[in-house]
């Protein structure tokens, strides 16, 4: 019999919350009256945060033709949304990164800093409105990976090596051994973090978009495509193989054809070449 939700949760324990400067920034950010003062008041707090936005600020990503030296600098170059794409970036790396940091904790973030430059691309070329929201959609879709390595640190690394080493299905095994799996759990800290709904079905149904809600589905696609892309490029753990159903799905719900697909993977892969900046800079 499936697990329910609440079982998910008794199971999993206490979830890591979002870092408190985190859940203020994003706070700021959501208030139309927020000034570039306020936030840079609430990023101030964060030594690490505010190092982090500076160096993002004069990546390649951005092009910028002078430095920036400023945290106001950073947040008028880059935007409130951008920085809320950063900053939930940086928290989700120490979570990524929590406990000891091996070959696999390294793969599972790189594979979620690739899938979100893919996802922000994508976003851009199907002129999707929410660009900064695929972003984060692409660096959290695999959150729950890491979230199950704290909780079962044994168990867990021996499932990924059997994906790694006899090509497992990942989320398969998941479910043969746990009862729930790293989406359904990504669901569920995304969801506790309070971050929008949209954001909670991407991560829930990056392998099965076509279950999201209508109003969530293209979202949920651009995430499928950009997971199935990070992985058809070796980064992460798992073979492309497995996640031709997802992007099949996710063809049908963007309304593309395989050229189509194949024209846009093309730009989508220079923007992840163009981004490689970005991913040394985490």
């Amino acid at each position: 019999m499936p697990i329910t939700p609440q079982e998910l949760i008794a199971n999993l324990g206490d979830l890591p919350p979002l870092p408190q400067v985190a859940s203020q920034v994003l706070r700021v950010s959501a208030d139309p009256d927020a000034t570039a003062e306020d936030l840079r008041k609430v990023i101030s707090m964060d030594q690490a945060l505010t190092s982090q936005i500076l160096k993002i600020s004069n990546s390649a990503m951005f092009g910028m033709m002078r430095e920036v030296t400023t945290l106001t600098q950073a947040i008028m170059t880059l935007g409130f949304s951008t920085i809320k794409s950063v900053v939930i970036a940086s928290s989700a790396k120490n979570l990524y990164h929590r406990g000891t940091v091996g070959l696999q904790e390294r793969l599972i973030w790189e594979h979620a800093l690739v899938s979100a430059i893919a996802s922000r691309a994508f976003a851009k070329s199907l002129r999707f409105a929410r660009v900064e929201e695929a972003f984060i959609g692409g660096l959290l879709h695999d959150i729950g990976k890491s979230v199950m390595g704290v909780k079962f640190p044994e168990r867990y690394s021996s499932l990924l090596r059997t994906v790694y080493n006899e090509n497992g299905v990942c989320i398969q095994l998941e479910l043969d051994t746990f009862g729930f799996d790293h989406a359904m759990v990504g669901e569920a800290l995304v969801t506790q973090w309070n971050l929008a709904p949209s954001l909670q079905a991407a991560v829930r149904w990056h392998h099965d978009p076509i279950q999201a809600g209508a109003d969530h589905q293209p979202l949920a696609a651009i995430v499928a495509l950009a997971n199935h892309l990070a992985l058809e490029e070796k980064v992460g753990i798992g073979d492309p193989a497995h996640l031709e159903g997802a992007s099949q799905q996710a063809m049908e719900i963007l309304k593309l054809g395989p050229e189509a697909l194949a024209g846009l993977k093309e730009g989508v892969r220079s923007a992840i070449e163009q981004d490689k900046t970005m991913i040394a800079e985490f």
